[in-house]
């Protein structure tokens, strides 16, 4: 009988791009910090892009424009924190001064219908143990916020220039790809900027109308602290088809203990279910389903993979990254022969 022998051969070359790959994935894992701060810069420069080539066709200089960008930006929030922030700040601490009455009462109220095994004397002691690390917690509460406060100055930073130098950035995309076609990169690069800035601007409309939304729901329905709990849903609105089952949690809480009923409770519940089935039948559609395009399947998918790697940063990106994968996708399944 004749032996077949399968002789692999690996050369030097594919060993050092193996050990090339591997390297610079550890990096940008080191520098995953950075990377997501120029991730968002490019998300944000996306989105205020229209702005600015909106001044430039109307002669202004191209410094001049992202500066009225930014400052128009800059002035609708601060705005909207004018209005909102006085009346948020105090529902906000009135609402956590009594979040262990809340707590402990609605497992009360869940024990008293049989609904739930949980012991409010459970409960309390729980909340009292965890009081014994609210010195450590505000420490790094505080590191955390002198933290976030530098990452924003470095993205704000980032996206400015970003903004300057975007079309020239865009015209030399393809120097990183030499074996490609210019056209072809330069086709691709335009439909990632398109999806990530109507991402971005979509999901600042849904922010806002869910917001709205919900606290004329909640203040038509007599909730307390409608206020931050309709601002929870809003901010929670980033994150796709899970953020709205978890803003719903707190006001249901605080509706059950409130009425010391379940039916009011169940009311605020319909109406998050009424608002959340008007965004993904009304509002999703219209705002984001054409401009992003991703199966809800795929959405839960990277906000799992996102979230699990990457924490709340990971989720938060999930979706404008999965929309940039099935715009690369999509091009290679285009160009890929028969």
């Amino acid at each position: 009988m004749k032996n077949n022998k399968l002789t692999i051969e690996i050369s030097p070359k594919s060993i050092f791009n193996v050990v090339a790959i591997l390297v610079l994935l550890l990096v940008a894992w080191k520098l995953r910090g950075i990377i997501f701060a120029l991730i968002i810069s490019i998300i944000l420069m996306s989105g205020f892009s229209p702005l600015v080539d909106w001044f430039e066709k109307r002669g202004i200089h191209k410094v001049i424009a992202v500066a009225l960008t930014y400052i128009l930006a800059i002035g609708i929030l601060g705005f909207l924190l004018f209005i909102i922030l006085p009346p948020l700040i105090i529902q906000t601490k009135e609402f956590f001064e009594n979040l262990p009455f809340y707590v402990s009462a609605a497992s009360e109220r869940l024990n008293d219908s049989q609904l739930a095994t949980i012991n409010s004397e459970d409960v309390a002691k729980i909340l009292s143990s965890r009081a014994e690390s609210v010195l450590s917690e505000a420490l790094g509460l505080i590191l955390n916020v002198f933290s976030g406060f530098l990452t924003f100055i470095t993205i704000a930073v980032f996206t400015f220039y970003l903004l300057l130098e975007k079309d020239k950035i865009k015209r030399n995309m393809f120097r990183l790809f030499p074996h490609l076609p210019k056209e072809r990169v330069t086709s691709v690069v335009h439909k990632v900027d398109e999806k990530l800035g109507a991402w971005l601007r979509g999901q600042f409309i849904l922010m806002v109308i869910i917001g709205l939304a919900t606290w004329v729901g909640l203040s038509l329905l007599r909730v307390q602290f409608a206020l931050p709990l309709a601002v929870l849903a809003g901010l929670l609105e980033v994150i796709a088809i899970i953020g709205p089952i978890v803003s719903s949690i707190p006001a249901i809480l605080v509706a059950l203990v409130q009425f010391g009923s379940p039916i009011p409770a169940l009311g605020v519940a319909a109406l998050y279910i009424l608002i959340q089935q008007l965004e993904n039948n009304l509002l999703v559609p219209k705002i984001m389903e054409r401009a992003v395009g991703i199966h809800p399947l795929s959405t839960i998918l990277a906000i799992l993979i996102g979230g699990s790697l990457f924490g709340i940063i990971g989720v938060v990106l999930a979706v404008p990254i999965a929309a940039t994968i099935q715009v690369l996708l999509e091009d290679i399944h285009n160009h890929s022969p028969d």
